[in-house]
């Protein structure tokens, strides 16, 4: 288990269920098969694969697993069914086929094929710290984030978390620590990535990757009207990621040093090996978390 991105939401009140009773509400809304005429299925699962639990507890951390259900009917093969039975009407009662009647047409084919359809499952981890009121998404989009957002509000009830945000503007953070790097907090360091998008048009986009970004060339887009949206950083030689001004972290990476702590925590039992490799990451996403606080200002929603 390793959470590659991370968008972090944040309650301004305590969550007031136990574990028992936030897996009996899982146990509610399971991800179930598509039916036959279902174009999508979505729910939990165990994130376990042959264990009935539907989450994972650890100390003050609850993992449980997302999926999504979507059933593949590529375009072209309906298209392409649809223009051989307009054909063959059109040849036969010698008219042409209007729109309305090549809607009705197009609906009774995907009405046909769907049961043929082969399906795809996708998961999203999650983690929630129920110590301090989080959730840790893995999502690389914030619209993935708040569709898992959205299932656990569907199945606890009611779930009054908001992204994790900035009370200053994150962008003029970062323009410092790439201009003065002895700025960032000691436990950081600038990585070799940074995207830079224009403050007058918002389609100005420009990344840099495995450079030193702190070079002149760089630094001097941030004199010409554009500003950091996302950079990289490591944290105490363990972690690489890349934080956003949305304040998500993407394309989290062990390094070494953490790598060899993950590979010690094999263990013949797999609950337990889960939970070992749960404490450490969310232990580390937390103390992350304490590091950029004063410098970001992070901030929960207002109770």
């Amino acid at each position: 288990m390793w959470m590659k991105n991370l968008a972090v939401f944040a309650s301004a009140t305590p969550f007031a269920w136990s574990v028992s009773e936030l897996n009996e509400m899982l146990e509610q809304m399971p991800c179930k098969p598509c039916g036959s005429q279902d174009m999508s299925s979505e729910g939990f699962v165990p994130p376990l694969k042959g264990h009935a639990d539907m989450l994972v507890a650890a100390q003050q951390y609850v993992f449980c697993t997302y999926q999504e259900t979507v059933r593949l009917l590529p375009g072209p093969v309906v298209t392409e069914e649809l223009a051989e039975r307009v054909e063959i009407i059109e040849n036969e009662q010698s008219r042409k086929v209007g729109r309305k009647e090549r809607a009705e047409i197009k609906e009774q084919i995907m009405f046909e094929f769907m049961p043929q359809a082969f399906t795809r499952s996708r998961r999203t981890n999650v983690i929630i710290d129920t110590g301090r009121n989080l959730v840790f998404v893995d999502a690389a989009s914030q619209n993935r984030a708040e569709q898992v957002i959205n299932a656990l509000r569907k199945a606890i009830g009611t779930l009054p978390v908001k992204p994790l945000r900035a009370d200053i503007a994150p962008a003029s953070v970062f323009s410092q620590w790439m201009q003065n790097p002895d700025s960032l907090p000691a436990e950081l360091r600038l990585g070799d990535r940074c995207e830079l998008k224009g403050s007058k048009d918002a389609s100005a986009t420009v990344r840099f990757s495995a450079v030193d970004i702190t070079q002149e060339e760089i630094l001097a887009h941030l004199e010409n009207d554009m500003y950091p949206s996302r950079i990289s950083l490591t944290w105490l030689d363990e972690i690489e990621f890349d934080i956003t001004e949305e304040i998500s972290f993407k394309r989290l990476k062990a390094l070494d040093l953490l790598a060899e702590k993950q590979e010690n925590l094999e263990a013949d039992d797999e609950v337990e090996e889960l939970q070992a490799h749960i404490l450490l990451q969310a232990g580390l996403i937390r103390s992350l978390l304490d590091v950029l606080e004063t410098p970001l200002a992070l901030k929960g929603p207002a109770e």
